[in-house]
């Protein structure tokens, strides 16, 4: 890779969110896979592989840097990610999420492997979420649990629309503006404010679903919401169910408001890997709309057609393009104020199947995967959805004490309840 590339408005914002949350006590905007391994895998193979692919692709080790527009700085001699080994430590998979990757070193992105007594271990990815995004995780830990796969340099991102004057840019930009003035007609409203200010702390609770209840789910879906309408209807569900805990909590919200993120790159191909290649759907949903999971999707229908028609996916990338000219701290302060101090009700992802390469990683058997998603002050809560060996996973990830554990495993609960009996 030649040059210092940069970062697109998505990238941005999750650099935004990372100084946020650190600036507030967390560790940082960082996401996990968590592989369960059959066997024991050699550290000094992963840091040998590690060497060769940080050789390739410097931006493993990047530094984000300012002036103009932001861009990644490439450094001259990079260093190949950390592998870290613990023995059979108990609780160490939920500890990880909560240590920071070390920003002024440059590192976006660690290995943890957690022997066990049985002989098993489990491996667990951390990345910074500026670096890329879930899918683009995906498949570079693909890549770096396959030797024989050839790893060739990620691209800089290149503008792929049309080329538009500063005027055009700005009204384009503005209907993603509008959309946020009639949200905030019943603006959203989480439910931190009740531990506004207690120690952070990210937990996390994984729902698995075996092929059965897979099928039964998917059949739901199809009736609800059409041929293919699996993300929808894992959404719809999400929210239905958000609706409930808030009024558990005594903190029932005006509304709930939804990014459904939409993947930018042309199909068939991970360039640029290292870079967040999403848009978000804005779907806002009123009480009236969560009575019924029918009365949830087709909310969720009517948004979605009405977003696409209106060219408000495009406001929103050029949006985030612009908002890239600002400093951190200005354009974190813009973001809060679009929705009057919340950011959106519920981070939601839908990654589909996992990439078919992770049933095995450096020759052993990959048993079980697990995606662990970030969350921020505002939302407190999120939901990832995918696919390991046709069998459905979900993760909740919440924020500590805005939920309890037992609020969490509630919320974790009634998802799965309600995905299988809608």
């Amino acid at each position: 890779m030649s040059g210092n590339p940069h970062l697109n408005g998505s990238d941005y914002l999750m650099l935004g969110f990372d100084h946020e949350l650190r600036r507030r006590g967390f560790a940082g905007y960082s996401c996990q896979i968590v592989l369960e391994l059959k066997s024991a895998i050699s550290p000094a193979l992963l840091q040998e592989r590690l060497q060769t692919l940080t050789a390739e692709n410097p931006m493993l080790n990047a530094r984000p840097r300012k002036l103009f527009l932001p861009r990644w700085k490439l450094p001259r001699r990079p260093q190949e990610p950390r592998v870290r080994v613990h023995r059979n430590a108990s609780g160490r998979c939920e500890a990880i999420v909560n240590e920071p990757l070390v920003a002024r070193n440059g590192e976006l992105t660690r290995f943890d492997l957690i022997e066990r007594d049985n002989g098993k271990t489990t491996l667990v990815f951390t990345w910074a979420h500026a670096l890329m995004d879930a899918v683009a995780a995906e498949h570079f830990l693909a890549t770096v649990g396959h030797p024989e796969i050839a790893a060739s340099p990620a691209k800089s991102p290149a503008p792929a629309r049309k080329k538009m004057s500063l005027s055009a840019r700005f009204k384009l930009a503005r209907k993603n503006l509008h959309q946020f003035d009639k949200f905030c007609e019943a603006p959203p409203r989480s439910p931190g404010f009740r531990h506004a200010n207690a120690a952070p702390r990210l937990q996390y609770r994984i729902e698995n679903f075996s092929i059965e209840d897979t099928a039964r789910i998917r059949a739901n879906a199809t009736r609800l919401c059409g041929v293919l309408g699996d993300a929808q209807y894992h959404a719809a569900v999400s929210v239905l169910e958000l609706h409930r805990l808030h009024q558990r909590l005594g903190c029932a919200s005006a509304s709930y408001v939804l990014p459904v993120p939409v993947g930018l790159r042309p199909k068939g191909t991970m360039d640029p890997l290292f870079s967040n290649q999403t848009a978000m759907l804005m779907i806002q949903f009123l009480p009236e709309h969560l009575d019924t999971i029918e009365h949830a999707v087709a909310a969720l229908k009517s948004q979605t057609q009405e977003t696409m028609r209106k060219g408000l996916l495009e406001s929103g990338v050029m949006l985030s393009e612009l908002f890239r000219f600002l400093p951190l701290p200005i354009y974190m302060a813009m973001v809060k104020q679009g929705l009057r101090g919340e950011i959106c009700s519920l981070f939601y992802g839908d990654t589909a199947s996992v990439n078919p390469l992770l049933v095995n990683f450096l020759g052993v058997e990959v048993e079980d995967f697990a995606h662990v998603g970030a969350v921020t002050p505002s939302p407190e809560v999120s939901v990832i959805y995918y696919y390991f060996r046709g069998e459905l996973r979900l993760t909740v990830m919440s924020l500590a004490p805005v939920l309890n554990e037992a609020e969490a495993a509630e919320f974790a609960a009634s998802l799965r309840a309600r995905l299988l009996n809608p």
